[in-house]
């Protein structure tokens, strides 16, 4: 489990299956999510079983005072080119400011320093800057735009191909730490 004073990352469980649902379906993650359909108790029950199952995807809860407030997953992983996708959303309204960078470099930790992958890959629909913003204060960079490749509020919107490396987060990791301490709180909040 990663963690960093009161919030930390932890392992997807049973008793988050109701709760994802939720956040999947709410507006706020939803609009952003390349499909427009509201995800089925069923098929939500099926994703979550391959989620707990570790059938190719690692799902982790941030975790905010014994809270969860948001989810992470990494997907499509292939060892043999040492590399995955992500996804992720902080689901409560409520969440404290920063909780969305923390989960981020916690789960860049983790999915580099655990689980040694080389690059992380994301894909980020154009209308959507607070994650392209988000991503690009990580450290991840755009290394190509898939042209009018998604339609969704009934008109086509290109994706953005973002990664980061394993080396270049090494190299900028224990800055990325030092700043989010600084703007969010120092002692009492990480």
């Amino acid at each position: 489990m990663e963690g960093t004073g009161n919030y930390k990352l932890t392992n997807i469980l049973e008793k988050h299956e109701k709760i994802l649902l939720s956040w999947r379906n709410s507006d706020h993650v939803s609009k952003y999510m390349f499909s427009e359909s509201v995800i089925t108790e069923e098929a939500h029950h099926r994703w979550f079983q391959n989620l707990i199952k570790g059938s190719g995807i690692i799902g982790k809860v941030l975790l905010f005072n014994e809270k969860p407030i948001g989810f992470v997953n990494f997907s499509n992983i292939e060892p043999k080119h040492n590399k995955c996708h992500w996804g992720f959303y902080i689901g409560e309204g409520d969440a404290p400011r920063g909780s969305g960078t923390i989960m981020g470099l916690l789960a860049l930790s983790c999915i580099f320093e655990e689980y040694l992958l080389r690059k992380l890959c994301t894909e980020v629909l154009d209308f959507n800057n607070i994650s392209i913003n988000y991503h690009q204060k990580l450290g991840f960079v755009e290394e190509g735009r898939l042209k009018k490749h998604i339609y969704k509020n009934n008109s086509f919107h290109d994706v953005i191909v973002m990664a980061l490396f394993n080396e270049d987060w090494s190299r900028n990791k224990e800055q990325k730490f030092i700043e989010w301490r600084e703007k969010y709180g120092g002692a009492n909040n990480y």
